[in-house]
């Protein structure tokens, strides 16, 4: 089914404002004026609406009665809720990439690879385009697993760990540091190697930093595995 014009510009929206709560220029528990957005958007009420209904279900925004949208806000068990529904997302991600990758998805693995290769070698430790490559990777991944549900599910919980680490000023790590994962997991892809790739990514998001934080237990159920 073809999108319309207030679908196309609700999308937009849904980017800009997912990218301004995710990098946190829009703090948690912040009221989001809509006449304020229409207005630095360019935006209509009903496409901003359909973003911040989508955004809702991201658990990016709450819609408080009579009252408007906010910014959510984020504790401390969040932080760890969060990552351990991660772990458990990313690794099917990875056994189901392996299996089931088609040709196009691996043609995209290998340039987002030389991409991440080149701006290694070019220098860039802008955080904002290392962890672009990094969430293009593993939304990657999760569209190779040919599941819609898990695909969705992923990027969702990928935007509310970056905001977290954004929100913690926790070191994030670059694409240098993890230029070999992403190597080793087209390796497994292509090789059809489900139990290489499961452990390569467990491996990965165990050099996450929210995998640092106390009750996590990564390391102990990686190697249970």
């Amino acid at each position: 089914m073809a999108k319309t014009s207030s679908n196309l510009q609700s999308d937009g929206i849904y980017s800009e404002l997912r990218r301004l709560i995710v990098r946190t220029e829009m703090k948690p528990g912040s009221l989001i004026e809509e006449a304020v957005v229409m207005e630095r958007l360019k935006a209509g009420r009903t496409p901003l609406r359909e973003a911040l209904q989508r955004l809702v279900q991201d658990d990016l925004v709450r819609n408080v009665p009579r009252r408007g949208y906010f910014v959510t806000d984020t504790s401390a068990a969040d932080v760890i809720h969060i990552f351990e529904v991660r772990r458990t997302l990313e690794r099917l991600s990875a056994r189901l990439a392996a299996e089931r990758a088609r040709p196009e998805h691996l043609r995209e693995f290998e340039e987002l690879l030389r991409e991440g290769e080149a701006g290694i070698k070019a220098g860039n430790t802008d955080l904002v385009w290392n962890l672009e490559v990094d969430e293009h990777m593993h939304l990657l991944l999760a569209r190779a697993s040919g599941n819609s549900y898990l695909l969705s599910s992923i990027a969702r919980h990928y935007a509310l760990s970056i905001r977290v680490s954004y929100l913690s000023n926790m070191h994030m790590t670059l694409v240098s540091d993890e230029i070999d994962a992403y190597r080793m997991l087209l390796e497994a892809l292509k090789r059809r190697d489900a139990d290489l790739a499961e452990k390569t990514m467990m491996q990965h998001l165990m050099d996450h930093p929210l995998s640092t934080i106390p009750g996590m237990s990564v390391v102990a159920e990686s190697r249970a595995g």
